[in-house]
């Protein structure tokens, strides 16, 4: 960048700055309207205009830099050169001349200051993205993704705004499946978008009433300065009806009308995959954006359904233009943050997230999920089993100290979500309300039993994790008992599904302290205000759909400490594994982007790897075939049979006979660069392979499966690719020398791996064994030279797809690495291990908001062998194998077609009563 002055301009500079902007601005006017950049240029040199060189020169580099089609650089010279990003950018920002963005952005900085101008910016990006409305033909298709409950909406009302000053005259927003989404949407729009612009908006939904608009198509898309607006259910009758509305318009007024649709919760029923009713709703938005001047853009916070979208069919969702990775808040609560990472370096106790879920055990699971065949739900009545009674204690307790702390009564909500059937929800509902009484009445008179269970479980809550980590101000138990009885008087249960007369809804002056019960209309896009205690036990078979029932991700500013998740150990543990799957998404989009690739040029990746065999196999009530890839993986163990004498000690003789191997084909355990990292460099394929049939995983393994690993080497050895591996053992640094010597010349130090808690009996979870730089194992390379490399501030900041590169490039990119983990027997929990919280500038160990209670004593038989699998990506994208799932029982899976189709009737019905009304 040029040297700055610091001598005041002249009034022929400033005179000069200013015809340059007046130039800049008529390039964008330009652009805007259909030209290229270099098409509105040479305009402006020629005709009336007839722009000095120099100054056109000027005014198209501040356009660009508007753009952000160049980057500036500070040097001796000064200079520019095109910036590496967003070639096809063409948006230049908002105008003073705007009329639906200003009012929207003066709003958002008065309620998110800190993040308006990363709103501001990212809604710029997607705009710019896309095709500019002067087009004579607009065909976009994008993809947004965000993060679950995470502010999308913000993001996508502020392109919205943009995009209606851009000339875009018909919006669409695409508002998930329920009824009550649609009118939580529609409330908003109405507020930030419809009310201050009431004027130049017509709304063509309400909250009330779905699409049935019944003023003619050409009357309403030939008023250019209008903007019409309208917030749609996808269902089947009110997208049949949209479609109809518009065709009735005129060939003429489509070929001039912009329209822009925006799919929220995008991966829900827009995607056809097959079955009758997403086959119908995907027909209807294509036939919806069959017009001459559409663009798609899909927001979603779980895009796996929308990036496996076929990019041939042309006419389809697959968001070909671009994909947008929104930044995640520095305040968001999301998967890793609750639930921790699968990964932990040596001497570092594994990141296991915030000690804020509690188990449900089997029993009270049963308990509260209703009988999955019809016959046996009639007669079904539902009970109040005491985790859900503690659930709900807690409830009444946490919103009664978070409104001590802001001394205001604010919105607060528990979510019960058990089953997706409606009637069971009703049932649900009677049982707690039931259990609400008891409460009531035992606290009016003082009930002792009631006070000690109400101080027990605050106190040991609130030493679990602590208020002053996250700087909230801690509350005495007396305190917080004394005030339940305005709690429990205006607690109230309430069921929103579609045969639920009232709905959820949250009045700005009417504060609201709700238990709320429901399934469908809970688990996707609804905003639960004030979530502070969910009750979870309904399982779901898809990682997408289970992301979205995470209702508890959001913001939780002032009662982060407060917040309390019951669900059980299954769930738990898939949830463990979502972390991971979202930000291996993440990063791959990442890496698409900084390549200038749209997604057309190179499909974004999502590799069905072991752990995505978890959706796989909890669907499935017979054994399935499916696919997968190992490319660019790393699998590792993490379940062990830890009171399994035998089952240990045949995995330490299946290693000893894989170093004797070794040995026997003349190699030594001190092959790597590094002195201190022992194993072997370039072991044959066939001895991995005879390590693997002969290794033994524990039978809930769901990060990793021998079978299809195998077939995947051999499939790769037959193209002359993985068929030399490298083997390392990693060892506890500074440790004791141990008794376990597998075979090697010396003792091995033994790493130590506390299991989470409650265990399994039999079983123990160790959650991670494994690091990101494990990658890197049997190099020896500096990290930070690793980070400098890639042009990365800090060590921290390095990703696993870095050291595949790295690896590449040292010629590594046929070689697998195998690395072996050797765990004490009588490992225990390391209480001194150094953590930081996400968001925190405090270690987590000077704190209780993190501590260790989830981890005890691994307590085994035997010493324990850990493995890694790490491959390099393969040669050939296309490069699978056939694997069969497990036959699991899945007996407490519901078939909800029947409640889906009984809502889509119902909507059918409203629908024709709303229509008749408006005529």
């Amino acid at each position: 960048m040029p040297k700055l002055s610091t001598e005041p301009l002249t009034p022929e500079q400033i005179e000069h700055q200013k015809n340059v902007g007046e130039v800049a601005d008529h390039i964008e006017g330009l652009v805007r309207g259909g030209m290229s950049i270099a098409a509105a240029a040479q305009s402006l040199s020629t005709g009336f205009f007839r722009v000095p060189p120099e100054m056109l020169a000027e005014g198209r580099h501040t356009y660009e830099k508007r753009c952000h089609l160049v980057e500036e650089w500070d040097d001796e010279e000064g200079g520019s050169t095109m910036s590496p990003f967003d070639m096809e950018s063409w948006y230049g920002g908002p105008k003073e001349s705007d009329v639906f963005w200003p009012p929207l952005y003066n709003r958002l900085s008065s309620e998110i200051a800190d993040g308006v101008v990363d709103v501001d910016k990212s809604s710029s990006r997607v705009i710019s993205l896309g095709d500019f409305p002067g087009k004579q033909l607009i065909d976009t298709r994008g993809l947004v993704l965000g993060y679950v409950q995470s502010g999308k909406t913000t993001n996508f009302m502020s392109v919205i705004a943009k995009a209606a000053d851009l000339g875009y005259r018909m919006i669409i927003i695409l508002s998930g499946t329920t009824d009550n989404l649609r009118r939580q949407t529609q409330e908003r729009l109405d507020d930030y978008l419809a009310f201050p612009n009431r004027s130049k908006i017509h709304p063509l939904t309400t909250q009330k009433n779905d699409f049935c608009e019944v003023t003619t198509a050409n009357a309403l898309l030939n008023q250019d300065e209008m903007r019409l607006l309208a917030v749609v259910k996808k269902n089947p009758a009110r997208l049949r009806r949209l479609n109809k509305w518009l065709k009735s318009a005129s060939a003429t007024t489509l070929a001039k009308c912009p329209i822009l649709v925006i799919d929220d919760e995008a991966d829900q029923a827009s995607i056809d995959v097959g079955a009758r009713r997403q086959s119908t709703i995907n027909k209807l938005i294509r036939e919806l954006l069959s017009h001459p001047k559409s663009a798609y853009i899909a927001y979603t916070a779980t895009p796996f359904a929308n990036l496996l979208i076929d990019p041939k069919d042309e006419s389809d969702l697959y968001p070909r233009n671009f994909i947008v990775s929104l930044p995640r808040p520095d305040a968001y609560f999301g998967p890793e943050r609750i639930f921790g990472s699968l990964e932990a370096e040596e001497g570092i106790t594994p990141d296991d997230g915030l000690d804020i879920v509690r188990i449900v055990s089997t029993d009270d699971a049963a308990v509260v999920r209703p009988p999955t065949k019809k016959e046996d739900f009639i007669s079904w009545t539902a009970e109040i089993p005491s985790s859900l009674r503690t659930s709900i204690l807690w409830f009444l307790l946490a919103t009664t100290a978070r409104r001590i702390r802001s001394n205001e009564i604010r919105h607060s909500s528990m979510l019960v979500h058990t089953s997706m059937r409606a009637l069971a929800h009703m049932e649900t509902r009677d049982a707690i309300e039931s259990e609400l009484h008891q409460i009531r009445g035992a606290y009016a008179v003082g009930e002792p039993a009631l006070l000690h269970e109400l101080r027990t479980l605050w106190e040991t809550e609130t030493a679990k994790v602590d208020a002053g980590a996250f700087e909230n101000m801690r509350i005495e138990t007396d305190t917080v008992i004394d005030g339940l009885d305005g709690t429990l008087a205006k607690a109230k249960v309430v069921v929103d599904n579609y045969l639920s007369e009232e709905r959820l809804s949250y009045p700005k002056n009417e504060p609201q302290t709700a238990i709320v019960v429901g399934g469908n209309t809970l688990s996707r896009g609804l905003t639960l205000e004030g979530l502070i205690s969910s009750y979870f036990v309904r399982a779901s078979s898809a990682y997408d759909t289970l992301l979205q029932m995470g209702r508890w991700f959001g913001y939780r500013k002032g009662y982060e400490d407060l917040v309390r998740i019951w669900m059980t150990a299954e769930l738990r543990d898939w949830f463990f594994a979502l972390s991971t799957v979202e930000t291996e998404i993440r990063e791959e989009i990442d890496v698409y982007a900084k390549e200038r690739k749209t997604p057309a040029q190179l499909p974004v990746r999502i590799r069905t790897h072991p752990q995505m065999a978890i959706t796989s196999a909890a669907k499935m009530r017979s054994a399935v075939k499916a696919r997968v890839s190992y490319s660019g993986t790393k699998v590792q163990t993490i379940l062990f049979h830890n009171e399994d004498q035998s089952w240990l000690a045949g995995n330490i003789v299946a290693t000893e006979r894989l170093v004797a191997d070794a040995k026997r084909a003349g190699h030594n355990e001190h092959e790597f660069p590094n002195a201190q990292t022992r194993g072997f460099e370039g072991v044959d394929s066939d001895s991995i392979l005879q390590f693997l049939h002969e290794y033994k995983v524990h039978k809930n393994a769901r990060t990793i499966d021998p079978e299809p690993i195998c077939k995947y080497i051999q499939g790769q050895n037959k193209k002359g690719y993985l068929t030399k591996w490298n083997v390392v053992f990693m060892e506890r640094k500074n440790g004791d020398v141990s008794d376990l010597t597998l075979g090697m010349d010396e003792p091995l130090k033994l790493l130590q791996r506390s299991k989470l808690s409650p265990a399994t009996p039999g079983t123990a979870n160790l959650k991670a064994i494994s690091s990101t730089w494990d990658r890197f194992a049997d190099l020896d390379i500096d990290k930070k030279i690793v980070a400098e490399s890639f042009g990365l501030p800090n060590e921290s900041k390095v990703r696993d797809h870095h050291l595949r590169t790295a690896r590449k490039m040292r010629g590594l990119d046929k070689v697998g690495l195998l690395v072996i983990y050797p765990i004490n027997k009588d490992s225990r929990p390391n209480a001194k291990a150094p953590r930081v919280a996400e968001g925190l500038q405090v270690p987590l160990e000077a704190s209780a908001a993190r501590r260790n209670v989830e981890r005890i004593a691994l307590d085994a038989e035997e010493h324990l062998i850990g493995i890694s699998l790490i491959f390099p990506e393969a040669r050939d994208e296309s490069d699978t194998v056939d694997y069969v799932t497990a036959n699991v029982d899945t007996d407490y899976l519901e078939d909800v077609e029947d409640e889906i189709d009984a809502a889509d009737d119902q909507d059918e019905k409203n629908a024709l009563q709303e229509e008749a009304q408006a005529k």
